[in-house]
């Protein structure tokens, strides 16, 4: 696919080790502005190793993974925080301060990073919550919380500082379908009215089918795929038709 938009995320010839072995291998990937790619795979393949990667958590044993031009493989941790202000991570299960209020959880950044002062804080917080339908919720803990609930707040804590990228792992894991549906909506909000660029890390078809602009997929470390999600379902490929459909593999 030809983009004319600013390349944000590139990865050449990365390998990744995590627990001692190679999980991803002289991979190749772009990522353009505005742009939503989804990793999709199974379980273990090496989907959120990648995106702990690109935040710069782990560093590749080969290759070169640049974040607006810049290869972070060899940046300090110091200018790496500078980098990281400008991306935004959803973990797969919220991963939220059960201590905090919603509030606190949603401008944990903003105060950390001292990015705004406390009457503007408060504003960005309210704004958020909106955003994501929970205007309601500020002065309520975790615990007093639904899954689904909890995901929109993650959302909320990542959009508060107005990153340039968006990471999500596994954003509609564990939820129920009406759940699933407001996440995905929620996403697509993201894209549509804050022109996010966003990589998102799944083993759910549907989701991905939904909400990708472009899918590569992970198998045994290697992208077997890389185009459009009607591409995908269109391919010949039996790994991938094994993927998308297991129940038309012929038992032996």
């Amino acid at each position: 696919m030809e983009h004319a938009k600013e390349g944000i995320i590139e990865l050449r010839d990365v390998t990744l080790n995590y627990g001692g072995d190679d999980v991803v291998k002289n991979v190749d990937l772009d990522i353009f502005s505005g742009e939503t790619k989804v990793i999709l795979g199974p379980s273990g393949v090496g989907k959120s190793t990648i995106l702990k990667a690109v935040l710069g958590l782990i560093r590749p044993v080969s290759g070169t993974l640049r974040i607006h031009g810049e290869d972070i493989s060899k940046l300090s941790e110091r200018d790496l925080v500078r980098i990281r202000v400008r991306m935004a991570m959803v973990f797969q299960q919220g991963a939220l301060f059960d201590s905090m209020t919603v509030g606190e959880n949603v401008s944990f950044r903003l105060r950390e990073l001292g990015l705004m002062d406390h009457e503007k804080i408060d504003e960005r917080v309210n704004e958020t919550l909106s955003f994501v339908g929970l205007h309601g919720a500020k002065k309520l803990k975790p615990a007093q919380l639904s899954g689904g609930m909890k995901k929109r707040v993650a959302i909320a804590r990542a959009l508060a500082p107005n990153p340039e990228i968006f990471l999500f792992d596994e954003p509609t894991v564990g939820l129920d379908p009406v759940n699933l549906f407001n996440i995905e909506q929620l996403i697509l909000k993201l894209k549509q009215t804050k022109k996010a660029t966003m990589l998102i890390v799944t083993h759910d078809v549907e989701s991905a089918m939904f909400l990708a602009d472009s899918i590569v997929m992970l198998h045994e470390g290697k992208f077997i795929f890389e185009g459009s999600p009607e591409a995908l379902k269109n391919s010949k490929d039996k790994r991938i038709q094994t993927f998308l459909d297991p129940g038309k593999v012929e038992l032996i």
